[in-house]
């Protein structure tokens, strides 16, 4: 009873067991099986299955060969997996036999359990798919990424981190690689220069964070590395480029002031390098010859510059130096610098000097802004005296401050008329009368007085103002000879263009438009132009010239004799008027050189039919010297200063002027 009872209880037991069991003799034939064995063997209860052998089973007999082999070697099968199919349906089992004994060690049955794994395979298969997208992910990265232990073991890393430290997985993982980096990294966010495996340098972004896990334990060390050696070339590539010269090296102006401000207020001094003649350089050589004259320069003030010194390339031909306080005096380094840069330069075979200003300032490292433009003003004081070397004085500080308020006020004086025209007669030497007048500008300031032309005609030609105050002069000269015509139709007006001016191509139309609308013909107006205008190629100058001569315009060379002017220009262009400078006239009766030189241009410019005139007549020795010479006419303060219209036209009978604003036209 106790034994039946147990069996009973023994098989409730296995039958409420998730999986199959079964148990099987040494002939294959069932000893027992629980429910569920029994219902996947298509039976209604495990005692239809005693007896029973897999032969009557629906899978058959494929297990037999298997089970003897176990029966015979005694090993038990403790984990098996088979993918088993059922019609259409198919299906994984987890199978484990184990052999069964009698006290003498003789193999009596075949235990087995069987368990169904569809859902474990599931999730195994998609974790081990999520593993791989996550690998594949994490290799897809291009910036190295690891993980390691608190020991510094390499606990993962994805494929990037392998290539910067050229090692395959199996090298890596498990292994101290942080020695084989060139410098230890810290926790946090910090930017390294490192060396990857190929021996270049590489800019990385490192980020290193500690892996906590669900408790709050430490995993390991993450360490996150972007890449951006390409980014800081590219910034380091665009600094290049603002804050240097691309042609020179040298630093930019910008630069180069900014960079003085953290000098401090230590003594400096600022020397600015001015190269003469550098257009006609590029004029006869090319560009190409030009940049490369002007990158030997570059290099050679940097070979000379003292240690601590700041070099740059201010404009197309201007330099600038921020010296130290020298171990010498600065006079002397300053001329031994001034020889080296004029010692010969060698340039595609071509053998170039060019001489060299100098313009130097004082003062504190800091300031350079403030020395810069006192050298600016050095050195132009240094080329209006042919003074090499020129150190900036508080004399010259005042002229600058002068110079800035001209600058300031002068697009507005222009604008608003104050600058205004006045008249010096030009006397016929053959009639001892009035030939004409030229028009002279001046400047009345309210505050700073009478400004000369000598001021502020350049800083109009620099400030681009030229071309407007030119047509402003234009325009006052032509209505106020329109007045005079009718009492002295002979009248002709002498108007100084700039070379500026001569390199817009509206000038002719301008001055037709003018002449037109105050009722004047073009033979009433001599052009009056510098001998450095016909030495400029430019084709807008040659097209200018040639269609105001053309058009019957008086074409005149001022200041003749100062120039470099070729006598092959004179023919040419049809120069009606030469104007002797005012240093030959001065010199008539006391330089037989002036005297012989006066005397030549004046057979010269009859010989070629064109009409002399000299300027700065003031006494009457060097008046009848010149009449006796045959000069054409003459202008100076013998016969008048410049004179306002009104005081003009008193002196030479002509009509005063009436109330009608000067610059408009007559109805």
């Amino acid at each position: 009873m106790n034994s039946l009872l147990t069996l009973t209880l023994l098989q409730q037991i296995i039958d409420q067991l998730p999986m199959n069991i079964f148990c099987r003799d040494t002939a294959g034939r069932y000893l027992f099986a629980n429910q569920a064995f029994t219902e996947q063997a298509g039976l209604l209860q495990p005692a239809d299955l005693i007896g029973k052998t897999d032969t009557d089973m629906p899978w058959g007999d494929v297990f037999r060969e298997e089970d003897q082999q176990l029966l015979a070697e005694g090993k038990p099968l403790l984990y098996q997996q088979l993918y088993c199919h059922s019609g259409d349906t198919t299906s994984w089992m987890e199978i484990h036999k184990i052999p069964l004994y009698d006290e003498q060690g003789k193999p009596v049955a075949l235990f087995g359990m069987v368990n169904e794994i569809d859902q474990r395979k599931e999730l195994e298969q998609t974790f081990r798919q999520q593993q791989l997208l996550q690998r594949r992910l994490l290799d897809a990265i291009p910036d190295p990424i690891r993980l390691e232990d608190h020991q510094g073991l390499l606990i993962d890393c994805n494929q990037a981190f392998l290539d910067f430290m050229g090692m395959v997985a199996s090298e890596a993982l498990g292994q101290r690689v942080a020695h084989r980096l060139s410098t230890e990294l810290p926790m946090g966010r910090g930017e390294y220069c490192l060396v990857d495996a190929s021996g270049q340098g590489r800019h990385l972004e490192v980020t290193r964070v500690d892996v906590p896990d669900d408790d709050g334990n430490s995993l390991g060390i993450l360490t996150l590395s972007r890449d951006i050696t390409g980014l800081r070339t590219t910034q380091a590539q665009l600094q290049q480029e603002q804050h240097y010269d691309s042609l020179t090296g040298l630093l930019k102006l910008s630069h180069f002031l900014q960079t003085s401000r953290h000098l401090g207020t230590r003594k400096a001094s600022l020397l600015l390098v001015d190269l003469q003649h550098f257009r006609e350089i590029n004029d006869r050589f090319g560009i190409r010859v030009a940049d490369r004259l002007l990158s030997q320069v570059a290099r050679r003030l940097q070979q000379l510059a003292p240690p601590q010194s700041l070099v740059c390339r201010v404009a197309a031909d201007d330099f600038a130096m921020l010296l130290p306080e020298l171990a010498e005096p600065l006079a002397d380094w300053s001329r031994r610098l001034q020889g080296e840069l004029m010692v010969p330069y060698l340039v595609e075979d071509h053998r170039i000097q060019i001489p060299v200003f100098l313009g130097i300032a004082h003062g504190k490292a800091n300031d350079a802004e403030r020395l810069l433009s006192h050298a600016e003003a050095a050195l132009a004081q240094g080329k209006r005296q042919q003074q090499h070397c020129t150190l900036f004085d508080p004399e010259l500080n005042a002229k600058l401050k002068r110079r800035q308020l001209i600058a300031a006020q002068l697009p507005l004086a222009i604008k608003s008329g104050q600058l205004t025209a006045v008249y010096q007669p030009i006397i016929s030497t053959r009639t001892n009368q009035l030939h004409g007048a030229e028009l002279l500008c001046r400047w009345p300031h309210p505050e700073l007085g009478m400004i000369s032309p000598d001021e502020f005609i350049p800083l109009a030609e620099e400030l681009g103002l030229i071309g407007k105050l030119g047509q402003r002069m234009l325009e006052q000269g032509c209505a106020q000879l329109a007045r005079w015509q009718a009492a002295a139709p002979d009248l002709v007006l002498s108007i100084n263009l700039s070379p500026l001016q001569f390199r817009d191509p509206e000038l002719c139309p301008q001055i037709f438009a003018c002449i037109e609308r105050h009722g004047l013909a073009p033979w009433q107006l001599e052009l009056e132009i510098t001998e450095g205008v016909l030495m400029e190629n430019a084709d807008e100058i040659e097209s200018n010239l040639t269609n105001l001569i053309e058009a019957g315009f008086q074409l005149a060379i001022d200041d003749f004799g100062t120039g470099y002017c070729s006598l092959a220009y004179l023919p040419r262009l049809q120069v009606a008027t030469l104007k002797l400078d005012r240093s030959f006239t001065q010199g008539l009766t006391t330089n037989q050189a002036t005297t012989a030189i006066v005397r030549s241009v004046i057979g010269l410019g009859h010989e070629l039919g064109i009409r002399i005139t000299a300027e700065g007549v003031e006494t009457p020795e060097q008046q009848a010297w010149l009449v006796q010479a045959g000069c054409d006419r003459l202008q100076g303060y013998l016969f008048s200063r410049p004179l306002p219209p009104d005081e003009f036209a008193r002196s030479y009978q002509l009509p005063v002027p009436d109330s009608q604003p000067i610059g408009q036209p007559r109805g």
